[in-house]
């Protein structure tokens, strides 16, 4: 008896270790907001747009003196890169 009981302790502290790693990557993915913010960081100016894309966002940012950059932020590493335009 005392061995399933063990077991079974076992496998709830696996599957509660393995569902909280799962929401703390949710918690730690980025947003636009946050993509957003990232490139205000480096690159001083109104945000234009943030598209979602696969790996990354891409962030358009008017910049005060009227020039427009395309900056792509990585949504894994928060890399920040500045685009062609």
């Amino acid at each position: 008896m005392r061995h399933i009981m063990y077991t079974f302790l076992a496998f709830t502290l696996i599957f509660s270790t393995v569902a909280d790693a799962k929401d703390r990557s949710v918690k730690n993915s980025m947003g636009k907001k946050r993509a957003a913010h990232l490139v205000k960081k480096q690159y001083p100016g109104k945000v234009l747009k943030v598209k979602d894309a696969n790996k990354h966002y891409k962030v358009r940012v008017l910049q005060p003196k009227g020039r427009v950059l395309d900056v792509t932020v990585n949504k894994k590493s928060g890399l920040v890169k500045k685009g062609k335009n």
